[in-house]
Formats: C-alpha cells, sequence, structure tokens
C-alpha cells in the first residue's frame, strides 16, 4: 500500500461473527488491494461461538500492524450499538466500505478504482459493482445478486428490488464526518441493514454503479449466520422495518411514495400469508397517504418483477 497523502482515504469495516472458516480470506482479499491510497481496517469480532478469534489473533500475530481488531467482550447484536455500527463510528476514513467476514473481494483495484471515481466525481454520494455468488466452499453459484445493470442507480431500481450492489460492493462517503443524512436508521436493529443503506444512499445522492465484478458474496442457505440461512417470514418484523423505512422517507421529505409502495407491499404479504386479515390491512393502511398512487406503483413493481424473472427486462 502506498500512500497518496498522509490521509486516511478508506475505512474498511469488517464485522465478524463465526466465520473461523472465512475470515482470513475476507481480510486477506483486502491486504492484497494495489492502491496508491492509504486505508484503515477495522474487525469487530462479536464473540464468536467457534475460533473465528483464534484466527485473529494469530492473524495479528502474523501480520502485525496491518489490522485493527476489537474483540468483544460480549456480543453486541442486543447493544443500543452493534458491532457493524460501532465500528462505522470508529472511522476515519474519507470513505467507507463494509465487507462482511464471510463475504470476499476478488480483484485487487477494487478500492482504488473506487476511490479514483468518488474523488473525480464529487457530486457522487456513493460507487457501487457487480459481484459474482459463491457457496460455502468458494464454489461459483449459477445465480446472480440483484445488482443494478444500469450506470446510475435510482429509486426505481430500489422499487423493483433491484440494489446497486452487494453490500461489499458499495463505497460510500463517509455520512458520519460529513453528516449526509439522518443514520440513525441504521443504528436500529433492523434486518436487512444494508437495503437501509441503500435507500438513505439513492435519497441523498447519486449512486454510481460499475459494470466489473470485483467482489463475491457467499450465499450459505442452509446453514451459517448470514440473513439468508436464518431467515422466516414474520409479519410483525417484515412491517416494523417497512414502517421505519417509511417514517425517514417522510423525515427527509424523499422516496415517499417508493417506501409506501414498499408498506403497501409488506401488508398485502401479510394477508398472503395469513398472518393480518383485512380489518388489520385497513388499520395499517392509514399510514399510507397516497394510497392510490401506491395502488398503481406497486402494480407497476409486479409488472416489472414479473418481466425480470422472464428474462425480458434487467
Amino acid at each position: 500500500m502506498i500512500n497518496k497523502s498522509q490521509e486516511i482515504m478508506l475505512s474498511v469495516v469488517i464485522p465478524t461473527y463465526n466465520h473461523e472458516k472465512y475470515i482470513k480470506k475476507a481480510i486477506d482479499s483486502v491486504l492484497a488491494q494495489k492502491t496508491e491510497y492509504s486505508f484503515e481496517v477495522l474487525v469487530g469480532e462479536d464473540k464468536s461461538l467457534d475460533n473465528t478469534k483464534l484466527v485473529l489473533q494469530d492473524y495479528e500475530r502474523l501480520n502485525p500492524g496491518k489490522i485493527k481488531v476489537f474483540y468483544r467482550d460480549h456480543n453486541l447484536s442486543n447493544d443500543k450499538l452493534e458491532n457493524a455500527p460501532d465500528l462505522r463510528r470508529r472511522a476515519k476514513g474519507k470513505f467507507i466500505i463494509t465487507l462482511e467476514g464471510d463475504d470476499f473481494w476478488i480483484s485487487d483495484n477494487k478500492i482504488q478504482k473506487q476511490i479514483d471515481f468518488l474523488e473525480n466525481n464529487p457530486d457522487y454520494i456513493a460507487v457501487a459493482h457487480n459481484c459474482i455468488v459463491v457457496d460455502e466452499k468458494n464454489n461459483i453459484l449459477n445465480e446472480s445478486y440483484p445488482c443494478c445493470k444500469d450506470d446510475e442507480y435510482s429509486l426505481r431500481h430500489f422499487l423493483k428490488g433491484i440494489y446497486p450492489g452487494q453490500f461489499a460492493t458499495i463505497m460510500c462517503r463517509n455520512y458520519y464526518k460529513e453528516n449526509l443524512f439522518d443514520y440513525s436508521i441504521l443504528e436500529t436493529h433492523l434486518c436487512p441493514g444494508d437495503k437501509l443503506l441503500y435507500f438513505a444512499l439513492v435519497t441523498n445522492g447519486k449512486v454510481k454503479c460499475i459494470q466489473e465484478n470485483m467482489s463475491a458474496y457467499r450465499h450459505v442457505k442452509k446453514s451459517g449466520t448470514s440473513y439468508s440461512a436464518t431467515y422466516k417470514y414474520d409479519f410483525i418484523a417484515d412491517e416494523n422495518w417497512y414502517l421505519n423505512l417509511l417514517s425517514f422517507a417522510n423525515n427527509q421529505d424523499r422516496g415517499v411514495h417508493v417506501a409506501e409502495t414498499l408498506y403497501l407491499g409488506c401488508l398485502i404479504h401479510g394477508l398472503k400469508a395469513k398472518q393480518i386479515d383485512f380489518k388489520d390491512f385497513y388499520t395499517y393502511s392509514r399510514n399510507i397517504r397516497y394510497k392510490c398512487y401506491a395502488l398503481f406503483l406497486y402494480v407497476y413493481r409486479m409488472i416489472s418483477i414479473h418481466i425480470v424473472k422472464n428474462g425480458n427486462a434487467n
């Protein structure tokens, strides 16, 4: 790593829990970066039940000074500030990127390209890219992450369930240091938290999408601690997530129509799953101010998703 200046340009945040088999590959993919910019690596070991801590201690011993590890004395999942948000609050970099401990980067020029873009385009709040999907043994899976295939990400993409990239692909300006938006929404224990960040970014700035695979998302369906492995539909939790998204949109007066449409979709899902009845649906729908427009956008969203699944559109 050649320092272009004394300023820390990037903070790489790596939250990890029970990633004994994967954490070294994640960190190595960061340290392999070829860049002229200075960056810091902050790892949060969240009191894992496996040998993640021992792996990190060995790694520190063999690679002194390359990473800073915060060994939690208890798991922070029930604390006011969880593992990843705590790391991000400590970030000194001009930019931030989060790499979960079971994912990894596959391009050693990744952060050089992304920092270059943000430095040369101050009107953009973030830059993302495409990724591959792998299993627990690093085998490439025949599936694709719903990455944006356009040059710029928009609310239209978010509405249709398309994201700028997977979490490990998104480099953004340090919204803590620059006070770019109300980041309290990202510290509310709402899961998945990455989608909240995507919404916050796209409603507060421009997001660039680089059409190049530069990272690997590990999709473990049947075991592990990932969102995909642990998710079970629960209307109460789902409604709370979308209600918080809607409140965030209303408070900043941006993205309201999209948030209301997704909230309506949540209520319809609850009906279909028989976890609420029509009386509940009516009560919850009072949170939607623009009901007709939300219904219109919901129909548009479902048609768009159907077209995507049939291979006729991005």
